[in-house]
């Protein structure tokens, strides 16, 4: 694996912490993000242990995941679905919610191994937590509204998004301002089927669960995709409850729904590369772990593939970094268009792209592969530009580890450059 020594004036411009420990705890860079946050100077720090400072981390996690990702060569997570916070800072944005501390998501990167050293990274994801804090409130008080619909029935109309329907989906009453919400008159919906939101690429299966649950006279609660009149995508938090007559038997369905498109954009924002619109390299990792981790028959079945753009550094060199962007862009587009829908593609670091193809063999993965290289060689990046890249490709073998697959994919990748660059080899 290459390892890079980020300058100072890097990790200090970065609007995120950065610490790097070794496997003992002693903290050998600070960058300026922690310093201003936590009161601690870089010289006051440096060189000592960080349980000096902070006696409260679980030091056994902590090095546990320390060492997983020196092992695996890949990020992993500090207690990413812990309550407790890493280091305890105060948050000096102004406020109406009682958090008072930062919310952290912490991920720890393996950085010169050969030293036993990792950077830790600290983001700031208070606003997300604030949000999801915000859809509990607003769905609990849509809640209390829904317990009182007939005493505050000219209340909830205006200011709640509600829709009832008969037992076979048809809409027979919606509330005012789901209309305004959806952009319809209250008659371009009255007679129609539920079926009219659904946006066309949406996945059944979630459609298919909550129908079972009403259906066995249960309440359903979870997200949907939604489309306006003028075919905007809208997110909703829904909740689908079953009204039974006298009998026992399904009547009616009533639905409450609230607005979280904001809060699925920011979470969008938080596993995509800012650069390239792909996912990043943390939503990747975390996607092979948990196929490795769970071995599910239905996610096994892959190929994975490396690529990397040849002589990318003459690129930004001769023409600037900003044209280099510009190649970055071009390349990931391209590679995306040439993949098939199920396909998942990120962006791995700097001019690396990582590829994971669903469901096929190793000769079916040759040939999409060999496919994308040529429409990558084909691709102007500019009218005098053009580039071409290289690939690694494996398929997974059932029961190995994650730094198994990725020791084969990179000698593959390796491989490749060696004998020319602009082809695809397999391992």
């Amino acid at each position: 694996m290459i390892e890079i020594k980020y300058p100072d004036v890097l990790l200090d411009s970065l609007e995120n912490g950065h610490m790097i420990l070794d496997d003992k705890f002693i903290v050998s860079y600070w960058n300026r993000w922690l310093a201003i946050n936590t009161q601690i100077s870089k010289d006051e720090i440096i060189g000592k242990r960080l349980d000096e400072f902070y006696p409260d981390i679980n030091y056994k996690v902590l090095y546990r995941k320390i060492i997983t990702a020196l092992t695996i060569g890949t990020p992993t997570f500090y207690d990413a679905n812990s309550n407790a916070k890493f280091i305890a800072i105060n948050r000096n944005k102004v406020t109406t919610s009682s958090l008072k501390l930062m919310q952290q998501q912490v991920t720890i990167s393996p950085y010169i191994t050969s030293e036993n050293k990792v950077m830790v990274s600290i983001y700031d994801i208070s606003e997300l937590f604030e949000a999801k804090l915000m859809i509990k409130k607003e769905v609990e008080k849509v809640h209390k509204l829904n317990n009182k619909l007939e005493a505050e029935k000219e209340i909830i109309d205006k200011n709640i998004m509600i829709m009832k329907t008969s037992a076979d989906g048809t809409i027979i009453d919606i509330s005012t301002f789901f209309c305004q919400f959806f952009e319809f008159d209250k008659k371009d919906f009255l007679g129609k089927n539920v079926s009219i939101f659904k946006l066309a690429d949406e996945s059944d299966a979630i459609y298919k669960e909550l129908w079972k649950t009403i259906q066995d006279k249960k309440s359903w609660n979870g997200e949907l995709k939604y489309k306006t009149s003028d075919g905007k995508e809208k997110w909703v938090q829904s909740r689908v409850m079953p009204i039974l007559d006298s009998n026992g038997e399904l009547f009616e369905f009533s639905a409450v729904y609230h607005d979280i498109t904001n809060e699925k954009l920011l979470a969008e924002l938080y596993i995509t590369d800012p650069l390239t619109k792909l996912y990043n390299r943390a939503h990747f990792d975390e996607t092979i772990s948990f196929i490795v981790e769970h071995q599910r028959k239905a996610d096994v079945n892959f190929a994975l593939a490396i690529v990397d753009i040849d002589h990318f550094k003459s690129i930004n060199d001769t023409y600037g970094h900003q044209v280099g962007d510009e190649a970055l862009v071009s390349v990931a587009k391209t590679l995306k268009n040439s993949l098939r829908e199920d396909d998942l593609i990120a962006r791995w670091g700097g001019e690396e792209f990582v590829i994971m193809l669903k469901n096929v063999t190793l000769d079916e993965a040759k040939v999409i592969m060999e496919k994308v290289r040529a429409n990558v060689q084909n691709n102007k990046i500019t009218d005098s530009i053009s580039v071409s890249a290289s690939f690694g490709l494996t398929k997974y073998i059932i029961g190995e580890g994650a730094k198994e697959i990725f020791k084969r994919v990179d000698d593959a990748l390796y491989e490749a450059k060696r004998g020319g660059r602009n082809r695809v080899v397999v391992k």
